[in-house]
């Protein structure tokens, strides 16, 4: 098994949230990369610059590009999940399958306050209104008080992406963690991204964890499992 894997996390956090993961993958063969996205934590990126959710696509576009990738492997964590739906449309040919862990991914003229629904979006405005001076979300939001955790950028969740659904043409998988505690925000996104992998005919594995497998066993060794057999059935 030597393939080349590309791994989104999510909101709040970097790339270090798949150490193990990564790890473990590489001692497999694969070629893996897990980046940072820009802006995380970064005071000056995030009231000065408006980092869109296309902008951090362009971020794995250009890695997928500089080290001429091909037959990729996208793996994205809850926020991550809507970075791989603008990659996939904007570079199909590259990319081979997209896994998503308990995330989303968007279509035609959403954003990722569209699948949130109403109630969340305007907490959310209210939140980054009061603490993040409208441009930022605080790390309160995404986790447990760690120096790992980060303030995120705003505007990624405002943006409205526009498809025409070249995405929904590559295969992938979808991983539901079981144990929404703390993030129940994403119950309703969730069911959305249930019935859309059943109309795209994709896998659907459950995984008795909370909303980040990849920082604790045995949840971890589980999703390392996971992926590393959805790999080798579609290698």
């Amino acid at each position: 098994m030597k393939e080349n894997i590309v791994l989104i996390h999510g909101a709040g956090v970097g790339g270090w949230v798949y150490r193990d993961v990564e790890k473990v993958l590489k001692y497999y063969g694969n070629n893996v990369y897990s980046p940072t996205l820009s802006g995380m934590g970064d005071r000056k990126a995030l009231l000065e610059k408006k980092i869109t959710l296309t902008d951090y696509a362009n971020e794995i576009i250009d890695i997928i590009l500089k080290n001429n990738l091909t037959d990729v492997y996208l793996v994205g964590h809850s926020f991550g999940g809507a970075v791989i739906s603008v990659v996939v449309e904007k570079i199909p040919e590259r990319i081979k399958f997209q896994i998503y862990i308990d995330s989303f991914f968007l279509e035609n003229g959403e954003s990722i306050l569209t699948l949130f629904g109403e109630k969340r979006e305007k907490e959310l405005k209210e939140i980054s209104t009061n603490e993040g001076e409208g441009k930022y979300l605080p790390k309160r939001l995404f986790g447990k008080d760690h120096p790992l955790i980060k303030d995120m950028p705003f505007y990624p969740y405002l943006e409205k992406v526009h498809f025409n659904g070249i995405g929904k043409n590559i295969k992938g998988a979808y991983i539901d963690c079981l144990d929404g505690t703390g993030f129940e925000h994403l119950e309703k996104p969730k069911k959305i991204m249930k019935q859309r992998v059943k109309e795209r005919g994709w896998e659907y594995i459950t995984l008795d964890s909370n909303h980040t497998p990849m920082t604790k066993s045995p949840a971890r060794e589980r999703l390392i499992e996971i992926i590393v057999n959805l790999i080798e059935k579609t290698s």
